[in-house]
Protein backbone atom coordinates (compact mmCIF):
# COMPACT_ATOMS: atom_id res chain seq x y z
CA UNK A 1 0.00 0.00 0.00
CA UNK A 2 1.14 3.78 -0.96
CA UNK A 3 1.90 5.15 2.60
CA UNK A 4 4.49 8.56 2.59
CA UNK A 5 5.77 9.36 6.06
CA UNK A 6 5.66 13.43 6.53
CA UNK A 7 7.24 12.97 10.15
CA UNK A 8 6.38 10.39 13.23
CA UNK A 9 2.99 11.62 13.64
CA UNK A 10 1.63 12.21 9.74
CA UNK A 11 1.27 9.97 7.18
CA UNK A 12 0.24 10.21 3.81
CA UNK A 13 -1.80 6.65 2.86
CA UNK A 14 -3.77 5.91 -0.45
CA UNK A 15 -7.61 5.63 0.24
CA UNK A 16 -8.56 1.73 -0.54
CA UNK A 17 -12.34 0.58 -0.25
CA UNK A 18 -11.90 -0.48 2.89
CA UNK A 19 -11.24 2.80 4.45
CA UNK A 20 -14.34 3.98 2.82
CA UNK A 21 -16.45 3.61 6.30
CA UNK A 22 -13.93 5.44 8.55
CA UNK A 23 -14.01 8.32 5.46
CA UNK A 24 -17.62 8.63 5.49
CA UNK A 25 -17.45 9.09 9.48
CA UNK A 26 -15.44 11.66 9.61
CA UNK A 27 -17.42 13.64 6.11
CA UNK A 28 -20.23 13.10 8.27
CA UNK A 29 -18.98 14.11 11.23
CA UNK A 30 -17.64 16.98 9.67
CA UNK A 31 -20.46 17.96 6.98
CA UNK A 32 -21.63 21.36 8.65
CA UNK A 33 -18.23 22.90 8.45
CA UNK A 34 -16.90 20.94 5.03
CA UNK A 35 -19.91 21.83 3.45
CA UNK A 36 -19.08 26.13 4.21
CA UNK A 37 -16.16 25.35 1.95
CA UNK A 38 -16.39 22.69 -0.39
CA UNK A 39 -19.24 22.34 -3.32
CA UNK A 40 -19.32 18.57 -3.87
CA UNK A 41 -19.08 17.52 -0.12
CA UNK A 42 -22.95 17.09 -0.28
CA UNK A 43 -23.06 14.45 -3.11
CA UNK A 44 -21.40 11.95 -0.60
CA UNK A 45 -24.55 10.95 1.45
CA UNK A 46 -23.28 6.95 1.95
CA UNK A 47 -20.72 4.49 2.02
CA UNK A 48 -20.95 3.38 -0.75
CA UNK A 49 -20.99 6.89 -2.54
CA UNK A 50 -17.64 7.11 -0.85
CA UNK A 51 -16.84 3.95 -2.10
CA UNK A 52 -17.51 5.74 -5.31
CA UNK A 53 -15.06 8.48 -4.65
CA UNK A 54 -12.47 6.15 -3.36
CA UNK A 55 -12.36 4.46 -6.97
CA UNK A 56 -12.23 8.12 -8.47
CA UNK A 57 -9.37 8.89 -6.70
CA UNK A 58 -7.53 5.65 -7.62
CA UNK A 59 -8.41 5.82 -11.72
CA UNK A 60 -7.04 9.49 -11.23
CA UNK A 61 -3.63 8.33 -9.80
CA UNK A 62 -4.06 5.17 -12.72
CA UNK A 63 -4.57 7.94 -15.41
CA UNK A 64 -1.67 9.97 -14.17
CA UNK A 65 -3.89 12.99 -13.79
CA UNK A 66 -3.58 14.01 -9.95
CA UNK A 67 -4.59 11.78 -6.76
CA UNK A 68 -5.94 12.01 -3.43
CA UNK A 69 -4.96 10.29 -0.01
CA UNK A 70 -5.69 10.12 3.20
CA UNK A 71 -4.33 12.15 6.22
CA UNK A 72 -3.37 9.84 9.08
CA UNK A 73 -2.49 11.83 12.58
CA UNK A 74 -0.76 9.03 15.18
CA UNK A 75 -2.75 6.52 12.84
CA UNK A 76 -6.06 7.69 12.74
CA UNK A 77 -8.02 9.39 9.96
CA UNK A 78 -7.50 13.19 9.78
CA UNK A 79 -8.43 14.51 6.34
CA UNK A 80 -7.71 14.79 2.65
CA UNK A 81 -5.41 15.69 0.36
CA UNK A 82 -4.36 15.77 -2.99
CA UNK A 83 -3.88 17.29 -6.34
CA UNK A 84 -7.11 17.96 -8.24
CA UNK A 85 -5.43 16.97 -11.48
CA UNK A 86 -1.89 17.64 -13.79
CA UNK A 87 -2.28 19.96 -16.10
CA UNK A 88 0.94 18.43 -18.00
CA UNK A 89 0.96 21.00 -20.70
CA UNK A 90 1.07 23.95 -18.76
CA UNK A 91 3.02 22.24 -16.39
CA UNK A 92 0.74 22.98 -13.06
CA UNK A 93 -1.73 21.68 -11.27
CA UNK A 94 -3.69 22.41 -7.52
CA UNK A 95 -3.79 21.37 -4.34
CA UNK A 96 -7.25 20.36 -2.37
CA UNK A 97 -7.27 19.59 0.95
CA UNK A 98 -9.47 19.01 4.12
CA UNK A 99 -8.51 18.18 7.80
CA UNK A 100 -11.05 16.90 10.66
CA UNK A 101 -12.30 19.51 12.65
CA UNK A 102 -10.99 17.46 15.87
CA UNK A 103 -6.68 17.76 14.20
CA UNK A 104 -7.05 21.47 13.29
CA UNK A 105 -4.27 23.67 14.60
CA UNK A 106 -1.82 21.30 14.69
CA UNK A 107 0.30 22.26 12.01
CA UNK A 108 -1.02 19.29 9.91
CA UNK A 109 -2.44 21.34 6.80
CA UNK A 110 0.65 23.06 6.79
CA UNK A 111 3.14 19.94 6.99
CA UNK A 112 1.06 17.84 4.16
CA UNK A 113 0.90 20.98 2.00
CA UNK A 114 4.59 21.46 2.22
CA UNK A 115 5.39 17.70 0.97
CA UNK A 116 2.58 17.91 -2.15
CA UNK A 117 4.66 21.08 -3.33
CA UNK A 118 7.99 19.03 -3.21
CA UNK A 119 6.14 15.87 -4.65
CA UNK A 120 4.28 18.36 -7.56
CA UNK A 121 7.95 19.88 -8.12
CA UNK A 122 10.11 17.29 -7.43
CA UNK A 123 8.50 14.17 -8.59
CA UNK A 124 6.27 15.90 -11.38
CA UNK A 125 8.91 18.12 -12.27
CA UNK A 126 5.85 21.13 -12.54
CA UNK A 127 5.76 24.75 -12.74
CA UNK A 128 2.59 26.25 -10.65
CA UNK A 129 0.69 24.75 -7.76
CA UNK A 130 -2.54 26.99 -7.32
CA UNK A 131 -4.49 26.13 -3.87
CA UNK A 132 -7.84 27.99 -4.26
CA UNK A 133 -9.91 28.99 -1.10
CA UNK A 134 -13.27 30.51 -0.02
CA UNK A 135 -12.28 34.06 1.17
CA UNK A 136 -14.07 33.45 4.59
CA UNK A 137 -11.63 30.57 5.21
CA UNK A 138 -9.11 32.26 6.59
CA UNK A 139 -7.43 28.98 7.92
CA UNK A 140 -6.53 28.13 4.63
CA UNK A 141 -5.37 31.39 3.84
CA UNK A 142 -3.01 31.08 6.21
CA UNK A 143 -1.49 27.89 5.43
CA UNK A 144 -1.32 29.21 1.53
CA UNK A 145 1.32 31.72 2.94
CA UNK A 146 3.46 29.73 5.48
CA UNK A 147 3.52 27.34 2.73
CA UNK A 148 5.17 30.34 0.78
CA UNK A 149 1.86 30.61 -1.58
CA UNK A 150 1.41 34.13 -3.14
CA UNK A 151 -2.20 35.73 -3.41
CA UNK A 152 -2.63 35.87 -7.17
CA UNK A 153 -6.81 37.52 -7.28
CA UNK A 154 -10.28 36.94 -6.17
CA UNK A 155 -12.63 34.84 -8.29
CA UNK A 156 -15.66 36.66 -7.83
CA UNK A 157 -18.87 34.04 -6.87
CA UNK A 158 -16.41 31.17 -7.94
CA UNK A 159 -18.20 28.20 -6.22
CA UNK A 160 -21.98 27.64 -5.31
CA UNK A 161 -22.32 26.53 -1.61
CA UNK A 162 -25.62 26.09 0.08
CA UNK A 163 -25.47 29.39 0.84
CA UNK A 164 -24.87 30.51 -2.23
CA UNK A 165 -22.25 31.93 -4.83
CA UNK A 166 -18.94 32.31 -2.97
CA UNK A 167 -15.60 34.22 -3.84
CA UNK A 168 -12.66 32.79 -3.99
CA UNK A 169 -9.46 33.52 -3.19
CA UNK A 170 -6.35 31.81 -5.66
CA UNK A 171 -2.86 31.37 -4.04
CA UNK A 172 0.49 30.30 -6.33
CA UNK A 173 3.57 29.13 -5.80
CA UNK A 174 6.06 28.43 -8.73
CA UNK A 175 9.12 26.16 -8.53
CA UNK A 176 11.36 29.44 -8.68
CA UNK A 177 9.90 30.64 -5.84
CA UNK A 178 11.12 27.55 -4.09
CA UNK A 179 14.72 27.55 -5.90
CA UNK A 180 15.27 31.71 -4.97
CA UNK A 181 13.91 30.74 -0.99
CA UNK A 182 16.73 28.16 -0.80
CA UNK A 183 19.53 30.54 -2.52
Amino acid sequence: MFALTINNELQLKLLLEKDAEVFFNSIQKNRAYLENYMPRISENQSISDTKIVINIFMNQLIQNNGFRVGIYYNDQFAGIIGLKYIDWINKKTEIMYWIDKDYTGKGIATNCVKKLIDISFGYYNLNKIILVTADSNIASQKVAKKCGFKIEGTLREDELLNTGFVNTLQFSILKTDIKQKSL
